[in-house]
């Protein structure tokens, strides 16, 4: 590891020898070898792609000024413009994004996320005074290292069909794929079998995997990648404790604003909601009321 550099003395338990591709920025790094990214898409997809393109790595979209804005870990395109997103979804303590939260709460939001992926997707295609039929085809693809679904399949293949003749397809242009590491051997595709395998920590078993391992390798014992990790971590930890001072002043807000309307005493609304003084009388006069 570098010497000097900052965070080091933050970050010098960081086990990277136990790291593995499950770890978010790891699995992204690694898939930044085209070939490697290439010949998994077209293991899941089971299609041929010519070429893919990064146009960005961790690709930030937001729809409009006012939505929620997405970072997507790998966002490539291939040379007719279709669009893969590929995620790594972990849960618990070895979580980057998800480690304050609980399995079952990240399960339910998955759909709902690949939603809203696609939709912020397809907006940042199409834009202003393109026609619809220009919109190309976009794959959310998540590997998870948990079942999503709890049908205990390897692939669970999303797209938008009839209810009352599910061979009708809506042909939008959107498919999301879930991949299922804990049901590796039920995969009927040796490759992809071998892949969700060694995603569940297993060894390698083909040359696919034997590759993904050695990328996997290279990328954990280089100086520039980990301090890279070092300062990311650091801005998601510091990115988590801003949103949680957010909601705390948010609900103390809303605390001491119903303490305005009962008209409690200041001392005890300054008490009880956190706030200060002046926050409280700003407050207050907001909505046309005074505080004792």
């Amino acid at each position: 590891m570098p010497v000097g550099k900052p965070g080091e003395d933050l970050y010098k338990e960081i086990d990277w020898d136990a790291m593995t591709i499950t770890n978010n920025f790891l699995f992204q790094e690694v898939l930044r070898n085209k070939q490697l990214c290439k010949h998994l898409i077209e293991n899941i997809l089971h299609i041929q792609v010519k070429d893919i393109r990064y146009p960005q790595s961790e690709k930030s979209m937001t729809a409009q000024l006012r939505s929620k804005s997405i970072r997507l870990d790998l966002y490539v395109t291939d040379t007719e413009n279709n669009v893969y997103d590929v995620e790594m979804q972990t849960t618990g303590n070895r979580s980057v994004l998800y480690s304050d939260m609980d399995q079952e709460t990240v399960i339910r939001e998955l759909p709902l996320r690949t939603r809203y992926y696609q939709s912020i997707i397809s907006t940042n295609m199409l834009r202003k005074g393109k026609l619809y039929g220009e919109l190309r085809k976009s794959y959310v693809i998540f590997v998870c290292t948990f079942d999503p679904f709890g049908k205990g399949l390897p692939v669970y293949h999303f797209t938008y069909r009839c209810s009352e003749d599910c061979t009708l397809q809506m042909n939008d242009k959107t498919e999301c794929i879930f991949l299922n590491a804990k049901a590796a051997k039920k995969a009927e595709d040796r490759e992809l079998a071998a892949f969700l395998a060694y995603i569940n920590g297993k060894a390698a078993m083909t040359a696919f995997t034997e590759q993904l391992d050695k990328e996997v390798n290279r990328i954990k014992c280089n100086d520039g990648w980990r301090y890279k990790i070092m300062t990311l971590d650091m801005e998601i930890e510091m990115m988590k404790r801003r949103q949680a001072a957010k909601v705390e002043k948010e609900i103390n807000e809303r605390v001491a604003t119903d303490m305005i309307k009962e008209k409690m005493p200041l001392d005890k609304i300054i008490k009880i909601s956190k706030l200060s003084e002046d926050r409280i009388r700003k407050l207050a006069k907001s909505m046309g009321v005074a505080v004792l």
